[in-house]
């Protein structure tokens, strides 16, 4: 990276930072004009004489001579100020861009740091630095040459204009700036410095807080809370020390800049209003001075901001060069190389070393030799050295000395276009996108589109002009919409085979059953695949009927029926018989929609809901007021949470008083009312719900299909004969509750869902819906063993030359050594490198070498 911010800014925009300088001049003349026009109006047109004038040959009497100038005083006024304009969105657009092309190539080097770079950084640090930090270099590029070019010129149009009506006057403008040019750089030093020690700090205390999410459980667990709450706060009283000193000096520089600038016109009107007095100059020529030295203090202000601002930007911009180019950093040819070639042969290590920086990290002059198309077992805990040789036959880390090759081919030379597409690896620590199954499984096979998408019309336009601010600020132009899956190196021929495939190595792992528990709870949008809409509707259709025909399972259920009311569902389902279009939103928030309140005040519902909204409050705050947080009384009752009886409490509080005139505030009757709403009778059982009341919301429910749902797009009503997108597979199958009075009723209607899914073919397609189900943030909603085994099939579905797994003895299945099996004769042919602590796991393998404290101390071929 360029180590100066002037450099970098005239690389790559010096072509557009001489045009605005071109069009800054072209200015001058124009705000020189603006003014000597004011006097000529005062001292020619007002007060002078000997009219008509000539003008570009035609004559003008004083009047119309004054309308002249006057209209050309506006029309300069419009030319400037849409110079202005112009420049301002063309420096905005530049400095956007720039701050485009920064980010970028900061994220470019990210990719390019080797491993062990990052056990010495945290993302706490790398984040503000490509986001927040460099947001003023942004706004600065634009500003660069622009704003001193302008406002420099303005302030020499200015000074010469104030010089032309008299000497005296000009020299008293400029008076301070020998001062204020002195005193000010040396104010600023002093703030830079601190700017510099308060940008640190800011990225020690982000790396802390972003260190501390991350173990929130271990804090917890250890109670020491107070002690990383202390460490915050010591570092948020530095933070304000710093900020505090850079306050003093920043608005000490202001006040000094403020009171120069107002001690200037103290000259002008002693030594102008001397000068008018004695004849030497007109009242128009003062007028004018005065003015422009108005004009003067802007210019001469944003020149002194400027300076400031500048020293505050360098300081950033060094700070982040700093960090984000080591002297070990990969060539950027590693990463952007298209150039892909064979590793075909044996795999060697040949007298390596390496070192991660700490015991436990190193690699002692290992020489080893793995033939192709063998399976291996690398054995050693933890510390061994194991992790490190792996990662080096991965081609993720680089030896301190030695080579690693694959075929004569030294690793280390390798672009990333052949590590890895050629080597599959999953190390102890596997990382989950953010995303879907779907997006994890082929994320292996994403290196490069596979073909192009046709546009047209606006679309086309569109993806032009994103193309050419790509390559405008040399980011990739690579499309994301189009297909990116590589299915040749997966080894198939379309989509549907590669599903088919990736549906295969789920079996293999043992993770396809979870992935169809995942698919029940996933939705599904209809218009996307009407034909499995359609068989769901036929299971629910056959699964109602065996459920109806036997008294064991009609015994479990509670199917939804118009005339019906539900008591294993909640009060809202059963009042609206309805679900939201909008699949995010919760049944007792429906209620809060204008329609819906409309109808529950027409029906006189929102009185009667309020009341039993108070009497489930009540009962709730008599009963667990004094409960733990952590008791299981509270999960039973899951509608109400312990952070929730304070507030019900002060209601309770209010609902009762006498003396409270105004009543309960609109915002605390809804939230009775949805409290109520969410109420299940047949798990609740808090005897608020008389048959009568019952026999009102089912009538009323007919009401509110009619006036409402019929009429509203935010609903959709609860039919046996329509697929509900907002719900999940399951429930679309089941379509009702199983009963929750039942302990067992949850599991066994399960078993007979997963019975007629199978019996009806759907199971495939479910596992299927499941690929498309959201794994959280880096995978948070999986377990540790299903983002292993899904780590292990996207390894797999690369189909590479050679696979390394590490530290994945454990979670591959129900029996661990079936699975190694099964995952050797899958790989049959192609190289598999497996680490494992156990050095039986090591004897099924071809070969097996033994590591201790950073050395080969066993090697054994069968």
């Amino acid at each position: 990276m360029e180590k100066s911010l002037f450099r970098f800014i005239w690389r790559f925009s010096a072509r557009q930072q001489l045009f605005i300088l071109l069009v800054t001049v072209f200015s001058y003349p124009i705000s020189y004009v603006l003014l000597e026009l004011p006097k000529l109006i005062v001292n020619d047109a007002v007060q002078g004489d000997s009219f008509p004038r000539e003008v570009f040959g035609f004559e003008f009497d004083q009047i119309s001579y004054l309308v002249l100038l006057c209209v050309g005083f506006l029309g300069l006024v419009v030319a400037s100020n849409g110079l202005k304009l112009y420049l301002n969105v063309y420096k905005g657009r530049l400095g956007e861009r720039m701050l485009r092309r920064l980010r970028f190539e900061l994220f470019q080097r990210v990719l390019r740091f080797r491993l062990p770079h990052f056990r010495k950084i945290s993302s706490g640090e790398i984040i503000p630095m490509i986001t927040s930090e460099v947001e003023d270099v942004g706004g600065f590029i634009g500003e660069a040459i622009a704003l001193p070019a302008y406002q420099g010129g303005m302030l020499v149009v200015q000074l010469g204009f104030i010089f032309m009506q008299d000497p005296l006057l000009g020299l008293a403008a400029i008076s301070s700036y020998p001062i204020q040019g002195y005193i000010i750089p040396k104010l600023q030093r002093r703030v830079v410095v601190l700017s510099r020690e308060r940008v640190k700090n800011i990225r020690v205390i982000a790396d802390k807080v972003g260190e501390s999410i991350t173990g929130v459980p271990e804090i917890h667990a250890n109670d020491t809370a107070a002690w990383h709450s202390s460490d915050i706060s010591d570092r948020l009283y530095q933070n304000f020390r710093i900020r505090y000193e850079i306050f003093n000096r920043k608005y000490f520089i202001k006040f000094l800049n403020n009171f120069m600038n107002q001690l200037t016109p103290f000259f002008f009107y002693l030594i102008g209003g001397y000068l008018v007095i004695q004849g030497d100059l007109s009242i128009g020529a003062l007028l004018a001075v005065i003015a422009a030295y108005k004009d003067l203090a802007g210019p001469w202000k944003e020149l002194l901001s400027y300076y400031q601002m500048v020293s505050d930007v360098d300081v950033k911009y060094q700070t982040v060069v700093e960090n984000f180019d080591p002297v070990d950093i990969y060539p950027v040819e590693r990463l952007t190389s298209e150039e892909a070639v064979s590793l075909e042969g044996d795999l060697e290590l040949k007298n390596v070393s390496f070192s991660g920086g700490a015991a436990g990290q190193e690699l002692f002059d290992a020489t080893l030799k793995i033939k192709e198309g063998s399976t291996c077992a690398i054995v050693g805990p933890d510390g061994s050295g194991r992790t490190e040789i792996l990662q080096l036959a991965a081609g993720l880390v680089s030896p301190v000395s030695g080579r690693v090759e694959i075929g004569g081919q030294d690793l280390e030379k390798l672009a990333a276009a052949t590590l890895g597409r050629q080597i599959a690896y999953v190390g102890g620590a596997v990382h989950i996108w953010t995303g879907t199954i779907r997006d994890n499984l082929f994320y292996g096979l994403r290196h490069r589109p596979t073909a192009e998408i046709e546009r047209e019309g606006d679309d086309l336009v569109e993806y032009k002009r994103r193309l050419s601010e790509a390559n405008f600020t040399k980011n990739l132009i690579l499309d994301l919409d189009a297909p990116w899956n590589d299915l040749e190196a997966a080894g198939v021929r379309d989509d549907k085979a590669l599903n088919a495939r990736a549906m295969e190595l789920l079996k293999t792992v043992g993770l396809e059953p979870d992935v169809y528990r995942l698919g029940l709870q996933s939705r599904l949008d209809p218009t996307l695949n009407d034909t499995f809409a359609d068989r769901i509707l036929a299971v629910r259709q056959a699964l109602a009927t065996r459920i109806a025909e036997d008294p064991k399972l009609s015994g479990l259920t509670e199917l939804w029926q118009v005339d019906h009311f539900n008591n294993s569902a909640s009060l809202a389902e059963n009042l609206f018989f309805a679900v939201p279009s909008d699949a995010d939103m919760r049944m007792d928030e429906v209620s809060a929609i204008p329609e819906v309140r409309v109808f529950l005040a027409e029906q006189k519902l929102d009185k009667k809901l309020q009341d039993i909204g108070q009497k489930i409050a009540e009962t709730m705050v008599e009963l667990f007021a004094n409960v733990s947080g952590d008791s299981g009384l509270l999960g039973t009752y899951s509608f109400i949470t312990q952070e929730e009886l304070p507030d019900y409490e002060r209601i309770i509080r209010l609902a009762k008083s006498a003396s409270a005139k105004p009543g309960l505030a609109d915002e605390d009757k809804m939230k009775l009312i949805r409290l109520a709403l969410k109420m299940v009778p047949a798990r609740h059982r808090l005897g608020v719900l008389d048959d009568e009341m019952r026999k009102e919301m089912i009538e009323a429910r007919q009401t509110f299909l009619k006036e409402v749902v019929d009429k509203s797009p935010d609903f959709e009503a609860i039919d046996p004969k329509v697929y509900l997108p907002s719900l999940t597979i399951e429930d679309n199958l089941l379509f009702g509750r199983a009963r929750v009075d039942r302990r067992d009723a949850r599991q066994r209607i399960d078993e007979v869902i997963r019975s007629m899914v199978e019996e009806n073919g759907l199971r495939e397609p479910i596992v299927y819906a499941g690929f498309d189900y959201h794994v959280g943030v880096s995978g948070s909603r999986l377990s540790a063993s299903q983002r292993r085994r899904l780590a292990v099939v996207r390894a797999l579905l690369k189909n590479a030359r050679v696979t390394i797994l590490d530290d994945i003895a454990t979670g591959l299945g129900e029996d661990d050594k079936k699975a190694r099996a099964v995952l050797r004769e899958l790989l049959s042919g192609r190289t598999l490198i497996f680490g494992a602590s156990s050095a039986t796991v090591g004897d099924e393998f071809e070969q097996k070498i033994v590591l201790d404290q950073g050395r080969i101390v066993e090697e054994r071929e069968s």
